[in-house]
């Protein structure tokens, strides 16, 4: 885990990044970087420190990073992943390093320490960031990559303690977080999509809904903009939009819900949450905002999330996904 911190009163705000990609390191001669920290190029580190605060050092913290770097060697700016090369990749679930045609798969629970560092230069004569330097550490292990100019991580800086925990949280099987699936090491998608049709077919959740007797597909010629009803997208618009950090995350199932009432009203208050440091979270919001009519553009596509996913999951979501849109589908 990446912190013994107590688990935060409320959700950290989604990361801002859906993909950062980075040269990685190889291990050659340093005469390059030694030239370039000899000379003061580095003049700025953000780095997550204990409390999760972002922390700026000058050029006098160029012999900790020529520390950290002497391992490493410089990059290897010719190859970003593919056959037989070497890359990484950032995104809001963790970190995907392909090395030699294999991926591996760092979650932000297995994350402790992530580290960037701006590399200056003059364009000019006007100074700019030549490339950032980002250190990712695990219990054991460290990669390091670089890329061009400034990286949109000072959310990630400041939030992986808070990531690690929610992407750590179980799936609710209801509105509230009194039931949980078997995760998150277990396969949960299935139970999810099969208590969301349950609970829409019971007095108690169409009650609380407002929708007509007789089920949920009728409910097309109820008051939402498309399906559902006025109640429901109160109802699920409350509980996608809680920033309460809960160990029992209901907004999985209310984003299946969403789906199949076809509510569009709350279409939305998904987007956000494809965004969400919990992979199967932000896998079941593609798909339910895809089948409330959102552009793939907005929130992107399952297979950004699938290496995150266990594989019955992405089983069951892509089958889901291929049943179309609107009521039951």
């Amino acid at each position: 885990m990446s912190t013994n911190a107590p688990s935060p009163l409320e959700l950290a705000p989604p990361p801002d990044f859906r993909y950062v990609g980075l040269e990685v390191a190889r291990p050659e001669s340093l005469r390059a970087w030694l030239g370039l920290l000899g000379a003061g190029a580095l003049t700025g580190t953000l780095f997550r420190g204990a409390l999760g605060a972002v922390v700026g050092i000058g050029i006098a913290g160029a012999s900790g990073a020529l520390a950290r770097l002497a391992g490493v060697g410089p990059f290897d700016s010719s190859s970003r992943g593919g056959a037989g090369g070497t890359g990484m990749a950032i995104v809001p679930w963790g970190v995907v390093v392909e090395q030699d045609d294999r991926s591996r798969i760092l979650r932000w629970p297995g994350v402790i320490r992530v580290q960037v560092e701006a590399v200056h230069g003059r364009d000019g004569g006007t100074p700019h960031t030549r490339y950032s330097v980002v250190t990712i550490d695990t219990a054991r292990e460290r990669f390091v990559g670089r890329a061009a100019g400034t990286l949109p991580l000072e959310r990630l800086l400041v939030h992986l303690d808070d990531y690690a925990h929610e992407a750590s949280h179980r799936i609710a099987l209801d509105l509230d977080g009194a039931q949980c699936g078997e995760g998150p090491s277990e396969p949960d998608a299935e139970l999810v999509l099969s208590a969301a049709r349950a609970y829409l077919a019971t007095s108690s959740g169409a009650q609380r809904l407002e929708l007509p007797l007789g089920g949920y597909r009728r409910t097309s010629s109820w008051g939402g903009r498309d399906g559902g009803s006025p109640g429901a997208s109160l109802q699920l618009s409350r509980v996608l939009r809680d920033t309460a950090a809960r160990e029992v995350d209901p907004r999985p199932f209310a984003a299946v819900v969403a789906a199949l009432l076809d509510a569009r009203d709350v279409a939305e208050d998904l987007v956000p949450l494809v965004q969400s440091p919990l992979p199967l979270l932000a896998a079941i919001s593609k798909v339910a905002a895809t089948k409330l009519r959102v552009a793939k553009a907005k929130v992107g596509a399952l297979d950004e999330v699938e290496p995150f996913l266990l594989r019955r999951d992405v089983e069951t979501l892509s089958a889901w996904q291929a049943q179309g849109q609107g009521k039951d589908g």
